[in-house]
């Protein structure tokens, strides 16, 4: 089912910017454009998943199915597209201990867009 059937576009469009906050205005119009994407849960592949994203007053749960397709504003896309995983890696340091150290990171989900 299509985000565009769950709920009303205006009410998407009303959802504030989580993260990093715009630079200028130039850049909160450029995220809060609503955008065509195709979902891919990287990390389980297949499974549904269900967030809710927003403020306390103002917050929707997303219910987003892998391989579909949803309308969702670009600051929600680059919400997603931030969830990692960390990746850690132990070696020895020399002296007999285990080290643990950040080799990399996962990403969790992508959006990829739609382009007509």
């Amino acid at each position: 089912m299509a985000l565009e059937k769950v709920m009303d576009p205006t009410k998407i469009a009303t959802l504030p910017i989580i993260g990093k906050p715009p630079a200028n205005e130039k850049e909160e119009k450029h995220l809060k454009e609503i955008c065509e994407y195709e979902f891919y849960n990287s990390e389980e592949p297949g499974v549904t998943i269900q967030f809710p994203y927003g403020s306390t007053k103002n917050n929707f749960t997303f219910t987003l199915k892998h391989g579909e397709k949803y309308k969702v504003p670009r600051h929600v896309a680059r919400h997603l597209e931030s969830c990692t995983t960390p990746i850690y890696w132990w070696k020895s340091n020399g002296a007999g201990a285990m080290v643990k150290t950040l080799k990399g990171i996962k990403s969790r989900f992508q959006m990829r867009p739609v382009f007509v």
